[in-house]
């Protein structure tokens, strides 16, 4: 008899990198959720079996699915908690913890996995994620989070992530990193990027800094305007945005121009003005690179809904690493 598949569900999908690093652990998923349009014809064109229901997750009814599902997996929408929005948290009207927490209830799998930014973990918003773990810890799970980087699991890019996991039948066992001091090392951007295929290139410009904004680091700091910063090429990049598309799109710098130039200012120099050459902004082809995406992942949308999701994205292979831990403990 053919083995069949653990069944998951996907809250607040998007484009479906928790979906496809669960699908490369194995998991199968059934139903996947969003609210956003372009997201949803993404996941639509990637996982063609997949039941996908678009729009406000607060107008579903989980219950249908009780018993169907071994696992209910999401990341709610986490710009309430991200030290790049405005942090009002639970205040805030795009808050889908408490969504999460029912659909929980609604369907009452054998586990449970959310994903979100960092900042969830931070004195501020900590006591609200432990009052909504204690929910579901209410209703009969071992409930634990960790902050996980997605450079230690392969992914060239240094994207802190709070990782929850809950299980029905005893603590769940949380992955192990496989690259970092001691392991594997660490993927590079270079190496992420090596063959990456033609895509449309960012035209966005890149200007200097008329007042820059100078830190040790060449890869930190605010040197040219908008919230791209270079890359360092040799190392994971720095977190790839939602709000990337224009400039704060991370910057592509293989002459070391604006290296020079940090250089220059630390030596003294004056600042300069006008437009930077010799560099450019990364595409979004490359942007889903170092996402960990494979090539034959298409985003569909506008440009800058293709931006959108890929940054949204959780790390697939994250994601897939996550979901073999989860499935030792079913």
């Amino acid at each position: 008899m053919k083995k069949t598949s653990p069944t998951c569900i996907d809250l607040f999908a998007g484009a479906g990198g928790l979906s496809l690093g669960l699908k490369l652990a194995g998991w199968q998923s059934l139903v996947a959720s969003d609210y956003d349009p372009a997201a949803c014809a993404t996941y639509r064109h990637n996982f063609a079996d997949v039941d996908v229901l678009e729009g406000d997750a607060r107008a579903v009814d989980w219950s249908n699915l009780r018993g169907k599902v071994d696992l209910v997996a999401g990341g709610p929408p986490c710009q309430p908690f991200s030290v790049a929005g405005n942090q009002k948290a639970h205040e805030d009207s795009r808050d889908m913890l408490p969504e999460f927490v029912r659909a929980v209830r609604e369907i009452r799998p054998k586990l449970i996995l959310m994903e979100n930014v960092a900042g969830l973990t931070t004195t501020r918003n900590l006591p609200y994620l432990r009052a909504k773990l204690d929910e579901l810890t209410n209703l009969g799970y071992d409930v634990h989070f960790e902050v996980l980087n997605s450079a230690d699991f392969g992914v060239a890019q240094d994207r802190l992530r709070v990782i929850v996991m809950g299980s029905l039948s005893g603590r769940p066992a949380f992955p192990k990193a496989t690259h970092g001091p001691g392991r594997k090392m660490y993927l590079s951007t270079s190496e992420a990027l090596d063959g990456v295929p033609a895509d449309e290139p960012n035209r966005a410009i890149i200007t200097y800094a008329k007042n820059p904004v100078l830190r040790p680091s060449p890869w930190a700091g605010m040197l040219v305007n908008g919230g791209g910063r270079p890359i360092n090429l040799a190392e994971p990049s720095q977190t790839i945005p939602a709000s990337a598309g224009g400039n704060r799109t991370h910057i592509v710098d293989r002459n070391g121009v604006l290296l020079e130039y940090h250089s220059h200012l630390i030596s003294g120099g004056s600042p300069r003005n006008g437009l930077v050459s010799g560099v450019r902004r990364l595409t979004v082809r490359e942007s889903a690179r170092i996402q960990s995406f494979p090539d034959k992942f298409e985003f569909l949308g506008e440009r800058s809904a293709k931006y959108r999701q890929v940054g949204n994205a959780v790390p697939p292979l994250l994601a897939k690493a996550v979901g073999k831990a989860l499935l030792k403990s079913l």
